[in-house]
């Protein structure tokens, strides 16, 4: 007998939401996150150029590769939404969409948004059934004149800047206290201009010191002198900085 309509949605987006997390946590060998795969037929189209797959078979050896390989790194999951639509008595829809992080002791910076279908079938004894997953990196997501790379980029600094933030820091000994001062000012992701105020300097001042950091660690503009804090795992103590 099939599962009421209310039901069936929400034991479909528990699925969804469950192979999800899975897939991406690792917890589990790739053929038992699709262990409830459809007996009567499965497909898998993921993000990537040739993650196209029209059976089980396919897809848990493309994968299970793919983890042997270590293609994907560890992330996090945040910002989930899962909303379920019937197309039939027995057929459910859930479209999902999630922010993915590149977890911090990877040493990588990526953050990007995921949209993801999935297609749930039930039997007459209320069984459920993973028949179809659509996985795609939205770069269509832009707005206005914002365009892929651009905004990519911009996003990624700002998650960069976020991680530095969460940080407790402790002051560069190689560097002067102002600079020092400058670079923690930076961290919070403040503008040169606010820098400037902070400190009650010039912003001229305050571009001529992170060009003088960025000259001592070979690097060239703020962004790549962010990259290269993050990957030193700097921490500079305000309190001290401000003592």
């Amino acid at each position: 007998m099939f599962t009421d309509q209310e039901c069936f949605k929400k034991q479909a987006m528990v699925m969804a939401r469950n192979l999800t997390h899975d897939f991406y946590e690792k917890k589990k060998a790739v053929k038992d996150i699709l262990s409830a795969a459809d007996p009567h037929g499965f497909s898998w189209i993921g993000a990537g150029k040739n993650e196209v797959f029209c059976t089980l078979g396919t897809a848990c050896q493309y994968f299970a590769e793919q983890r042997r390989e270590r293609v994907v790194p560890p992330v996090e999951i945040q910002d989930e939404v899962y909303e379920a639509q019937l197309l039939a008595r027995d057929v459910c829809l859930v479209i999902c969409e999630y922010l993915l992080n590149v977890t911090p002791e990877t040493g990588k910076i990526l953050s990007e948004w995921q949209r993801k279908t999935i297609i749930v079938r039930q039997d007459e004894e209320g069984k459920c059934f993973i028949s179809h997953i659509h996985a795609s990196n939205p770069w269509s997501f832009m707005h206005d004149e914002k365009v892929f790379p651009a905004e990519i980029g911009r996003r990624n600094f700002e998650y960069m800047t976020e991680l530095l933030r969460q940080k407790k820091f402790q002051e560069i000994r190689e560097l002067t206290k102002r600079q020092n001062q400058i670079l923690f000012h930076m961290v919070q992701g403040k503008t040169y201009p606010q820098i400037a105020a902070a400190l009650g300097i010039t912003e001229r001042t305050v571009r001529y010191h992170v060009n003088e950091i960025c000259a001592r660690y070979k690097v060239s503009g703020r962004k790549q002198l962010m990259a290269y804090l993050f990957e030193q795992v700097l921490t500079i103590s305000e309190e001290h900085l401000t003592s």
